[in-house]
């Protein structure tokens, strides 16, 4: 099995989760009104022919397991929000370098990783492949 990775880096609510959310064919991220990403999330999409609904799991903080499956998006985006929520409280920082790991298995989705990064305060946009 082959994987690609790549990062999405531009300016702060420039359409990367967006982006990533069509790439994937589910929209879960927190959207907010300024800027959602708040942590790294690395996204682990697996093919997968027979899951015909997106089966999405999270990998448990400082570990290498992966939680249960999670099927709806609702409940994926309040699992990265209070993932980001508590751990921001605990470092009294706005963002944070530690990533949330998020594997995605779907019929409708390829081999691939991204890395949804916070976005900058400054015009900045570059793609790493």
């Amino acid at each position: 099995m082959s994987y690609s990775f790549e990062f999405a880096l531009d300016s702060q609510s420039d359409g990367k989760s967006s982006l990533i959310e069509a790439l994937l064919g589910l929209r879960f991220n927190v959207h907010e009104i300024e800027m959602g990403t708040r942590q790294p999330l690395i996204l682990q999409m697996v093919h997968y022919r027979s899951t015909l609904e997106p089966r999405c799991r999270f990998q448990e903080e400082d570990s290498k397991e992966y939680r249960s499956p999670v099927v709806s998006a609702s409940t994926i985006a309040d699992v990265i929000k209070s993932r980001t929520e508590a751990l921001l409280k605990k470092t009294k920082t706005s963002v944070s370098p530690k990533p949330i790991v998020m594997r995605a298995e779907f019929a409708h989705c390829p081999n691939l990783t991204i890395i949804d990064t916070p976005g900058f305060d400054q015009k900045v946009a570059c793609w790493f492949i």
